[in-house]
């Protein structure tokens, strides 16, 4: 007993997703054109591109950089070293020139040399490389998980164009039907007139019977003519939102969706708020790792010299740097941070309280309009048959034009409300489908 239980409960939850997963995938390829075609979205795509390019970039910092800096200056006055090089060598200078009965070791003068280079240049390039930096490594995560986020905007901005795309396809159904009813209201009128015609010219009924049907058929034409005002304003919605002039297409659907319960996914709202907290955690991360030394090389090859002359040179150094004291303000900022998580947490808390309210209501909804619908099933038939009984009994001269006008008003009253139906419970699935995520977002 407990495995037909078991299989009885497996098969009507297979039904229901097969169910589902029919009705949704009739809607892809027409999805999957608005997803194509829409101008945000496509803004919301470059938005992608753009923070894959920051993700490149904070990799990149790990890497080297050249730079080229060169420095000219010439100077004059300022603080000088006074080198009495004269007073020193030439006493030694005229003993050797003595000696050697020459002028081989001429007089020189005192040496006065400015602090300031004169004419003097430096041109290096230098090359840097981070050896290790904490930060670079949070920064790339941030710059990761910053995709991730634009990732999730994009496929919650997709299942909202989803629902659009429903809404406007149903409008487009529900207001061509509306329009096949009044032109089957037309046909019923006319008949009507003929078979009035016929009953005057054999003196069984007046001719204000005919004005008052003439009558009926013009406030029909009126109302077909605001059907298809309708119609045609929902076409343009329909164009607007799809993003094509594509001819409209009618999907092969049932006439009222299924009632089953979904088993969706997860809102992408509540994905981006566990995103936010992530990104935040880097956060209070980076302020942990204040105090970590940053380090790294750097290497200048050049030439440094007077008068344009070429001197060249090679340095290589290692940079050092630690943090040891910011008046807190690093604790502040871990603290700020902290703070935020919490507040996500509880904002992540009421937005899926409210998105499990929007879920029930949604279904309840759903069945609600479904229940409504099906009640105008005996309701149509009922009127139909009342509307041949009373034409028969009108051709046979035994019920009056009255009666015969207000069962063709019947009739198309149920039949237009029926359409509204139809129309109202399509649109509460796709509410219903938008609530629980169960539309598949590529």
């Amino acid at each position: 007993m407990k495995n037909k239980e078991f299989f009885y409960l497996v098969a009507v939850l297979l039904n229901c997703i097969f169910a589902t997963s029919i009705q949704t995938q009739d809607f892809g390829p027409l999805v999957r054109l608005a997803w194509q075609n829409n101008d945000q979205l496509k803004s919301k795509n470059f938005q992608l591109e753009s923070a894959g390019h920051l993700l490149k970039e904070a990799r990149s910092l790990y890497g080297p950089t050249v730079s080229f800096g060169t420095q000219y200056t010439l100077a004059a006055g300022g603080r000088s070293i006074q080198f009495p090089v004269g007073d020193l060598l030439n006493p030694v200078y005229s003993t050797l020139n003595q000696i050697t009965a020459s002028n081989a070791f001429p007089q020189i003068d005192n040496v006065n040399e400015q602090f300031l280079p004169d004419n003097f240049y430096d041109a290096r390039f230098r090359i840097s490389q981070p050896v290790y930096y904490p930060d670079l490594a949070i920064n790339r995560q941030l710059k990761q998980e910053a995709i991730v986020l634009k990732q999730l905007e994009l496929k919650a901005f997709k299942r909202q164009i989803s629902k659009e795309v429903m809404h406007a396809y149903f409008q487009v159904e529900s207001s061509k039907k509306a329009i096949d009813i009044f032109r089957a209201a037309d046909t019923l009128l006319r008949e009507a007139s003929r078979t009035t015609q016929s009953l005057i010219r054999n003196g069984v009924a007046l001719p204000s019977a005919l004005s008052r049907i003439e009558t009926q058929m013009a406030s029909i034409t009126a109302q077909q003519i605001d059907a298809a005002s309708n119609h045609q304003n929902a076409l343009r919605y329909y164009t607007y939102i799809v993003g094509s002039n594509e001819t409209f297409a009618t999907l092969d659907l049932s006439d009222l969706p299924a009632t089953e319960e979904v088993f969706g996914h997860q809102r992408e709202e509540i994905d981006q708020i566990n995103q936010g907290i992530k990104m935040q955690n880097l956060a209070v991360q980076k302020e942990n790792q204040f105090y970590l030394p940053k380090v790294g090389l750097q290497l200048d090859l050049g030439s440094q010299a007077f008068d344009f002359g070429f001197e060249p040179y090679a340095i290589l150094g290692v940079n050092a740097e630690i943090n040891l004291f910011d008046s807190n303000r690093h604790k502040f900022r871990k603290a700020a941070a902290k703070a935020d998580i919490m507040a996500a947490e509880s904002q992540k808390e009421n937005v899926s309280e409210q998105i499990a309210l929007q879920s029930a209501v949604a279904r309840q909804n759903l069945i609600s309009a479904i229940d409504q619908a099906k009640t105008f099933q005996p309701r149509m038939a009922a009127t139909d048959k009342i509307y041949k009984e009373v034409f028969q009994k009108y051709k046979e001269g035994t019920a009056n034009y009255l009666e015969l006008l207000d069962a063709q008003t019947q009739v198309t009253q149920l039949k237009i409300q029926y359409v509204l139906s139809q129309q109202n419970a399509w649109m509460k699935w796709a509410d219903y489908m938008y609530a629980t995520a169960a539309f598949p977002i590529e």
